[in-house]
């Protein structure tokens, strides 16, 4: 944790009237301060936006908050609930990954947390999963008209139970919640999903414009990883590997990712680009692909395999040829093994097409590496007929020479 970050988090507590070591504490051991429960989610958000960055100590301490904030919530007096700061703060600590049970507490109290009380059934039927509650006490309620901090979150739980039934409606309310919450996890994780749904509809300039934004904001965000996964199946969503002119939309947001991630992204579109039969994208992404592969890995000699199948022509059969011989098919899997036989198979039909070369005699080989024999010295009974024939071949051809 850097110095700098520590000074911010330690400035935080101390204006609430908590140490930051008190975070690290159980509870039980600690005299409870008599902090507001919007001062604890003001914290959380801060944390929040560090993750967002991809601060992996904001999370840890995060965890730490949010655990507190459990036990806390709990023993704070009643009449504190009727703060709407402090209710709110209730429906933005249960969205955030709180306890359940701080919410069912606070939902039987008399009087009740000074909310609507559709927000506090919402919340709790999102993190229960019952979508359907969820819509019938969100459906008549506008996240704009909310406190922005608690609009955010209600944006983005009302737009992920209706993705898959309206997702140009969910479009429009990931969009809020960005708006919303700029800089904060809830417009990290709105944008994520808006990428994506965009992907889905097809959309291929909001994808792109959305997907660059994400890499620049948020290319460090500890939930990137479920960005890149989804990156790479929005690339065969979205036709990527059959079009050649997305094929420049796509390079440019590949730019944009580390090292690693770019190769598995190439190797991706040419696998997609070559099973589509658009060679010309296939030898683009393998050019791309190639100098980012470590020699002799996987991903090497199946990138040696995707540039082969676009190179089968007669001007590049000897290319062809030779990036197919230098393949080591023991780093390939059964599939890819295939391919490979089928990429040779093709070469053949090729190579003596429509006249064989002058002197040229019979098909072109089909290289394959065989594994060694367990028993090194094993020959069959044909082979070991062909070497007395070759030594005596061999030894007649001395004795006239001699002559």
């Amino acid at each position: 944790m850097t110095a700098q970050f520590m000074m911010r988090i330690l400035f935080r507590a101390i204006a609430l009237g908590v140490s930051f070591v008190a975070l690290q504490l159980p509870v039980s051991a600690q005299v409870l301060p008599e902090k507001q429960p919007y001062e604890m989610v003001r914290t959380l958000q801060s944390l929040q936006a560090e993750v967002a960055q991809g601060n992996t100590h904001a999370l840890a301490a995060q965890r730490a908050l949010l655990l507190t904030m459990d036990e806390e919530f709990l023993l704070m007096p009643k009449e504190w609930w009727q703060e709407p700061r402090n209710a709110r703060a209730a429906v933005i600590h249960l969205l955030s990954g709180g306890h359940p049970k701080v919410m069912r507490m606070l939902m039987v109290l008399e009087p009740a947390p000074n909310i609507d009380q559709r927000l506090t059934k919402a919340a709790l039927a999102y993190v229960e999963g019952r979508e359907q509650q969820v819509l019938d006490n969100l459906k008549d309620i506008d996240p704009i008209d909310l406190p922005p901090s608690l609009g955010g979150h209600v944006a983005v739980i009302k737009a992920a139970v209706i993705l898959q039934t309206d997702p140009p409606a969910a479009l429009k309310l990931l969009s809020t919640a960005r708006l919303l919450m700029p800089g904060s996890l809830v417009e990290e994780a709105a944008l994520r999903r808006e990428v994506f749904v965009s992907a889905s509809l097809g959309d291929v300039e909001r994808f792109n414009m959305l997907s660059m934004r994400y890499l620049r904001r948020y290319g460090k965000s500890l939930y990137a990883s479920d960005f890149r996964r989804r990156f790479a199946h929005a690339i065969d969503t979205l036709g990527f590997g059959q079009n050649p002119e997305r094929f420049v939309i796509i390079e440019s947001l590949i730019s944009e990712f580390d090292r690693d991630t770019q190769r598995n992204l190439y190797l991706r579109l040419a696998r997609s680009a070559l099973l589509s039969g658009n060679l010309s994208i296939v030898e683009k992404a393998t050019a791309r692909g190639m100098p980012l592969a470590i020699a002799e890995t996987h991903e090497a000699e199946v990138f040696k395999l995707y540039r082969a199948g676009a190179l089968i022509d007669v001007e590049n059969i000897k290319k062809t040829r030779d990036l197919l011989w230098s393949i080591d098919q023991k780093k390939l899997t059964e599939s890819e093994k295939k391919l490979l036989e089928m990429v040779y198979s093709v070469v053949n039909n090729i190579r003596h097409f429509p006249d064989p070369p002058e002197n040229v005699i019979g098909d072109f080989s089909i290289y394959l590496r065989m594994d060694d024999p367990r028993d090194p010295n094993w020959v069959t009974p044909v082979m070991s007929d062909a070497a007395t024939i070759l030594r005596s071949s061999g030894a007649l051809m001395e004795r006239m020479g001699s002559n």
